[in-house]
């Protein structure tokens, strides 16, 4: 039989990961406002596509995907640094 969800080890260690990664989604959130906003002024402001800036926000987007997947209970892998990049 299985234990309730409070007596199970394996929920509290993901409860923390979980606490931790709303934090860096927060903070990931904010810089791709940022990036977004940026690439937008440079794109206004010139001819040729910034992608560098692109390829970040394609980066930084993969990982708020793969976070909110994780903080949703839809998958038990922890985003980057427990996967790949």
């Amino acid at each position: 039989m299985n234990k309730a969800g409070y007596q199970n080890q394996s929920f509290w260690i993901r409860l923390i990961f979980m606490l931790i990664y709303w934090g860096v989604l927060n903070i990931a959130l904010t810089l791709f406002g940022l990036l977004l906003f940026i690439v937008t002024i440079v794109k206004l402001g010139s001819k040729h596509e910034p992608t560098t800036l692109n390829k970040w926000l394609a980066c930084l987007s993969s990982f708020i995907r793969d976070t909110i997947k994780f903080l949703s209970f839809d998958v038990e892998d922890k985003p980057y640094p427990f996967k790949p990049w």
